[in-house]
């Protein structure tokens, strides 16, 4: 294809005239004309198809090829049309990339923040657990009043298996005037021993089975006797406890008062 020098020069100073030329609207036009002189070009030198694509690459690539061709300049005089440019494409950084990104946002939580009445822990007002049974042994105690000055604390032991050993001991709490008097026990078949002794603050009863003996399922008593001021004894501060040991070799405790 082919163009006329005066057509060629008309699209040059059209294009010339833009700031920022565009090649594929360059090229649109140039071969628009072209087609509308098919046959012009068909009697043209070959030379001039030659200067024809040159002069379209000096347009785009811009310069003073271009300039040239205006001023209808001809020969070896004429500059070499520069290379036509060459676009790269750079890709974003890591560190662009990370401070394009969104940050997620920080919510500050405040210093005097305090739970609600419904997460906070709730206090247990339940009582402690009962150690008055364990497996087998259960325990109970009480106060038998013999009259206006004396009574007896008493401790009643029941077992659903046998025991090869029980120690029983029932602490009385020393109250005005009081006065041990001695300890007793029922427990048929087998031989206990008893003792009574005196600590601070409180007389102790102590009653042991006699080592071999053994103690058959059934229900047992063990008594503090002691007497008291006139007027009364408060018992509330009277404990007892128990220690045994199974015929299966458990060992058993059990305590309480005698309220």
């Amino acid at each position: 294809m082919m163009l006329t020098d005066d057509e060629l020069r008309a699209v040059l100073r059209a294009e010339a005239a833009a700031h920022q030329p565009d090649r594929a609207v360059i090229l649109n036009r140039v071969t628009q004309t072209a087609m509308r002189n098919q046959a012009a070009r068909r009697r043209a030198p070959r030379v001039r198809i030659a200067g024809a694509a040159a002069a379209v690459a000096a347009v785009i690539g811009g310069g003073g090829f271009a300039q040239w061709a205006l001023a209808g300049g001809t020969g070896s005089s004429r500059p070499t049309p520069p290379p036509p440019p060459v676009t790269a494409t750079v890709a974003p950084s890591a560190a662009a990339s990370e401070s394009a990104a969104p940050k997620p946002s920080r919510t500050t939580k405040s210093q005097s923040h305090r739970p609600s009445p419904s997460s906070s822990p709730s206090v247990s007002s339940a009582p402690p657990a009962d150690t008055t049974a364990m497996g087998p042994l259960w325990s109970d105690g009480s106060v038998d009043v013999g009259g206006k000055t004396q009574a007896s604390s008493v401790v009643t032991i029941k077992t659903s298996e046998s025991l090869t050993a029980l120690d029983v001991t029932i602490r009385v709490a020393k109250t005005a005037e009081l006065v041990g008097r001695g300890g007793s026990q029922q427990v048929p078949g087998a031989s206990v021993n008893s003792a009574v002794t005196e600590e601070a603050g409180a007389l102790v009863y102590h009653f042991t089975l006699s080592s071999g003996d053994t103690i058959v399922p059934g229900t047992y008593t063990f008594f503090a006797r002691y007497t008291y001021a006139s007027g009364g004894r408060d018992a509330g501060a009277d404990t007892y406890s128990a220690a045994a040991t199974s015929g299966s070799g458990a060992q058993l405790t059990v305590s309480g008062t005698f309220g």
